[in-house]
């Protein structure tokens, strides 16, 4: 079973920011889909694909206890059988670049440690969306809880695409070897 968690906040006002790319990729990813069941659960809305043939159900979660609370909503939902996925933004990666890794620090993400905090280990997947980082250390949280320039913008959505896709091959291929080289590979510059 995957359990892939977009981070983010919840509300109108955090929609189109740089700290919503997670819940931008799994819009993305929910348009590619078919048969989805939502639940409200676990402080969360909860999306489940039902796998017919494979008895199996996968979950992607919009977690709705704000960003520096996913732990609570991720502890809720996560079972050891299952496999983590956690999309969020990156501000020491450019603008769309993206990195797949898995455990590791939350390297200052506040959304990761509650998570690492609330299920007491790093031990799960991570895919990072390069959001830039400002000029000013005391410009952050305006930063990420600000809208991305034009440009920057497209560069993200192109980012957040491309990894749906691969979420769906995930969904598909189980394959988390492809799944990394895949994502790892992306070139924000080139049409992948």
């Amino acid at each position: 079973m995957l359990l892939i968690v977009g981070l983010g906040n919840p509300g109108i006002e955090y929609e189109k920011t740089r700290h919503n790319i997670g819940w931008w990729v799994l819009d993305l990813l929910r348009m590619k889909l078919t048969s989805l069941n939502l639940r409200l659960l676990c402080y969360s809305r909860v999306y489940e694909l039902k796998h017919e043939l494979k008895k199996e159900v996968d979950f992607i979660v919009y977690p709705l206890t704000y960003m520096n609370n996913s732990g609570k909503a991720v502890k809720c939902l996560y079972e050891p059988r299952m496999d983590l996925v956690v999309i969020h933004d990156d501000l020491d990666l450019t603008v769309g670049k993206i990195r797949v890794r898995f455990g590791g620090s939350s390297a200052g993400h506040k959304g990761v440690s509650s998570i690492i905090d609330a299920l007491g280990t790093d031990s799960f997947w991570r895919v990072k969306v390069g959001i830039g980082r400002p000029f000013s250390k005391k410009e952050v949280i305006n930063y990420v809880l600000d809208e991305p320039q034009k440009n920057e913008k497209e560069a993200l959505i192109r980012a957040a695409d491309y990894i749906a896709d691969q979420l769906c091959l995930l969904i598909t291929e189980r394959n988390f070897t492809r799944f990394q080289q895949n994502i790892n590979s992306f070139d924000p510059n080139e049409n992948n």
